[in-house]
């Protein structure tokens, strides 16, 4: 499989994937970001944390008032499984309002389509990160979602490209620690990890949910100044492809110490 996505298309009348390299132009996802996407993880068996995906994939709808039957009975991992067992892949599930029009939805239902490519593992260390200085995030009732609509995050992904930067850490409004350019942060002192809350506009994201079930008690949400994040031992981000430890934001240095329990989660 080469880096250009493969790509399929869901046919609502045969309920199943259908290959395509080509989608209805205008439509509402490219006009106005009107929809959602999932990035997932293939190991070769089953899609990691599929529930999860699934789980805000279908919070996403409700908020957005699209309408998607299909997603409540998903054979997707199945089908994924028929096509491609053994084979390690990223997948981005896109869900957007049928339709154009103008920003009044002319209809409900949803598209949707997959890219697939080979699977990139995240870096096990990311050695210089620093505060954003340009993007400010804002919470809303679809900011823990995966929207399209992701220029904040393409804002971001340009700063950090050109500061030469492997990472940029994310502040809302208020100047609260919110989440990384394309990942949750996470931090540990002593014991005790932290992350902040969804009140400070950061995506719900499945790794981050995996962690906080697998930690339990031993980790705090909350609304954390950048300075209270700067007092850690330690310091990771994460997403569904994996755990990345920060070695330095900005002149401060962290440990890189492979924690276990992260390790089995993502194994």
């Amino acid at each position: 499989m080469s880096e250009t996505d493969t790509v399929f298309v869901f046919s609502p009348t045969e309920s199943t994937w259908k290959s395509s390299n080509q989608f209805p132009i205008p439509n509402r996802g490219m006009n106005f970001g009107d929809g959602l996407f999932e990035t997932m993880v293939f190991d070769g068996e089953q899609i990691r944390f599929f529930e999860f995906h699934l789980d805000r994939l279908r919070m996403g709808i409700r908020i957005l008032g699209i309408t998607a039957p299909e997603v409540y009975s998903s054979d997707l991992e199945k089908w994924v499984k028929n096509r491609y067992a053994g084979q390690k892949l990223r997948i981005r599930w896109n869900l957007f309002r049928a339709g154009s029009g103008k920003y009044t939805p002319e209809l409900n239902h949803a598209c949707q389509t997959l890219h697939i490519q080979e699977f990139t593992p995240a870096p096990m260390v990311k050695k210089k990160a620093a505060f954003s200085e340009k993007v400010t995030l804002f919470s809303s009732p679809w900011s823990r979602c995966k929207t399209l609509s992701a220029l904040p995050y393409v804002m971001a992904a340009q700063e950090r490209v050109a500061g030469k930067l492997d990472e940029l850490i994310l502040l809302d409004y208020r100047g609260k620690v919110a989440e990384a350019s394309s990942s949750n942060i996470f931090w540990r002192r002593g014991k005790k990890v932290f992350t902040p809350s969804l009140s400070c506009g950061a995506i719900e994201g499945v790794g981050r949910r995996a962690i906080i079930e697998k930690l339990g008690r031993l980790i705090e949400q909350g609304e954390f100044t950048s300075n209270e994040l700067l007092r850690a031992d330690q310091v990771w981000v994460s997403n569904v492809t994996g755990v990345s430890y920060l070695e330095k934001i900005d002149s401060m240095e962290f440990s890189t110490e492979a924690l276990p329990y992260l390790f089995e989660i993502f194994d």
